[in-house]
């Protein structure tokens, strides 16, 4: 795997700084590690809002498979990524290519994610470093933050249904 400050077969070297965000679930910390787990989970809540998951491939091992095709009005996009560390239930780490409906590559995103305890729940430490590919996309990285939190209020109701 290239390091992100690495040219990529794609030609993107442009790395942007990380977005991190974080928030508590009131659910244990294998209840919200368990919603990455599986294509179902994450095809109920993988996506902000105004998106959904059309399919979606998850296999939560080291190589694994990360893949999922996202939909908005108007816009398609194929995320292709692998499992690079998984230590069940605090950390998963996430090399993902994003392509358009064409499978014309638009940026990488490396994504960290860290389970921690906490008083009444689980907090998840969300890290994603991107690589930008095709400039034209710059707009869905800058719409990253506010998107990973409309993602993270669907996974705490993914969570809530998961812990019964």
């Amino acid at each position: 795997m290239a390091r992100l400050d690495e040219a990529t077969p794609e030609g993107g070297t442009t790395q942007l700084p990380p977005i991190k965000l974080s928030r508590v679930f009131r659910a244990r910390r294998d209840t919200v590690f368990s919603a990455w787990s599986t294509a179902e989970n994450v095809q109920r809540w993988f996506a902000p809002e105004g998106c959904t998951v059309s399919d979606a491939k998850v296999e939560m091992r080291i190589g694994g498979p990360f893949e999922l095709s996202m939909r908005a009005p108007g816009v398609e996009h194929r995320l292709r990524g692998s499992f690079v560390e998984v230590t069940p239930p605090s950390r998963l780490v996430i090399d993902m290519r994003i392509s358009d409906a064409d499978e014309k590559p638009l940026f990488r995103a490396y994504t960290e994610l860290d389970f921690a305890d906490v008083p009444g729940g689980t907090r998840l430490d969300v890290t994603q470093t991107y690589i930008v590919i095709d400039p034209s996309a710059a707009w869905m990285i800058a719409g990253a933050p506010e998107g990973w939190r409309s993602t993270l209020d669907n996974l705490e109701r993914e969570v809530a249904r998961l812990a019964g």
